[in-house]
């Protein structure tokens, strides 16, 4: 599987292991605090919008900084600091009585995302090869897919169920801090030894900014996390109001779904590794995703018709799955060894501005519109460029390679 012939078995394990404990934190966060249950329900509406915003704010004014860093220092400390302000912020979340102290905390997460997404990217990238590479990328894909789909349905459901907000932001930042300890004891440096440290992270950033190659993915990446936002913000208001489905008929439609797509990340970017290729997978991966979000929202208020060819969403999702584990691929194919860090910076440039395009245009696209045709429209858009943007890439991994 890639794993145990990286020669970095146990830090990647506990790298995923951790990424999904972290994850499933911060998303349990936002969960709670855009509930009504969360002091009063003070954030609820455009608060956790200015929320979601904040934090990628935070995170692109710092994440250059984090990623190049880590190339002069290492990735281990850079990674541990990031479990510690991310369990910090849960914790004051918890213990936070007014409305503009999480605006506040909402910066401390932006900067534990930003040293989070470069310092584990840099350490797969650091014990990865170009035979293994989008397989143990997947993996890291599944980690933080689980914990956002986890974390995020638990926080919902743990408030359905009557738990205090408080309790469950409390759990949040234990299972932050526990993570860290972990990652002090089990987690080994991986940085590459090279000329970096003559290097200033000014240099480095310019290297990678002006790199022609990482210039074309902006119209790939930036619309894609663009959708995670929008799910984010809209997810939990579009199934109440829209969707005329059962709890049994929800239960059923996200573990079809989530199994499909798992499966997918890890089949396709096996097959990714073996046949050396990336911008196919990447195209693949964006039409499933297009046409399995326009077949959901289309038949929100039917969902009956979706049921009669159900076969087809776990298909749709499982040729989904192929998008991420060969765009990160591609991104550490281009990357070079001693720039590696101040290359997945720029990746979480790139989602934190997806994450602050997407609750925006969603909420104009939603007043305008409602959910069809002004959501669908927009997804569809976004889509649409993304695989256009596929068209000017060109193949990056090696021809020829030897297999695991």
């Amino acid at each position: 599987m890639g794993l145990r012939k990286s020669g970095h078995f146990l830090t990647l394990m506990m790298l995923y292991l951790v990424t999904l404990i972290m994850r499933a934190s911060f998303y349990v966060t936002i969960a709670v605090i855009s509930s009504d249950a969360y002091m009063s329900g003070v954030l609820q509406g455009w608060g956790v919008a200015v929320v979601l915003a904040i934090y990628p704010v935070s995170e692109l004014s710092t994440v250059s900084f984090f990623g190049s860093y880590s190339d002069k220092i290492g990735r281990k400390p850079i990674f541990v600091a990031s479990l510690f302000m991310t369990g910090f912020a849960a914790f004051m979340f918890g213990i936070a009585t007014f409305e503009f102290l999480a605006y506040i905390l909402a910066i401390v997460f932006g900067l534990g995302a930003a040293s989070q997404v470069t310092s584990t990217l840099s350490i797969i990238a650091d014990a990865s090869s170009e035979t293994n590479r989008a397989r143990l990328m997947g993996y890291y894909d599944l980690s933080t897919l689980a914990g956002l789909a986890g974390g995020f349905g638990l926080g919902i459901i743990l408030l359905e169920f009557g738990l205090a907000p408080n309790i469950l932001l409390f759990a949040a930042a234990g299972a932050c801090t526990l993570s860290g300890i972990l990652a002090v004891i089990l987690i080994k440096e991986t940085r590459v030894v090279s000329e970096t440290d003559e290097v200033s992270m000014t240099h480095l950033l310019k290297e990678v900014a002006t790199d022609r190659r990482i210039q074309l993915m902006l119209p790939v990446y930036v619309p894609i996390i663009s959708l995670y936002g929008i799910m984010i913000s809209k997810l939990k208001q579009i199934i109440e109001d829209y969707f005329s489905l059962t709890a049994t008929d929800m239960l059923i439609l996200f573990a079809m779904l989530g199994v499909s797509l798992l499966l997918g990340i890890i089949v396709m970017g096996h097959l990714s590794d073996y046949v050396m290729k990336r911008r196919p997978f990447i195209v693949a991966g964006l039409i499933g995703f297009g046409l399995l979000s326009y077949v959901l929202v289309a038949n929100a208020n039917q969902f009956e018709l979706v049921w009669s060819i159900w076969p087809a969403l776990p298909i749709l999702g499982f040729i989904s799955g192929s998008f991420p584990p060969a765009a990160m691929a591609y991104l550490t194919d281009i990357s070079s060894e001693e720039a590696r860090g101040s290359t997945m910076g720029v990746y979480s440039i790139f989602f934190g501005s997806g994450m602050i395009i997407g609750p925006f245009a969603a909420e104009v696209a939603y007043q305008m519109g409602g959910l069809f045709p002004g959501l669908a429209t927009l997804v569809a858009v976004l889509i649409a460029i993304a695989c256009i943007g596929t068209y000017f890439l060109k193949e990056a991994a090696p021809v020829i390679a030897e297999v695991d």
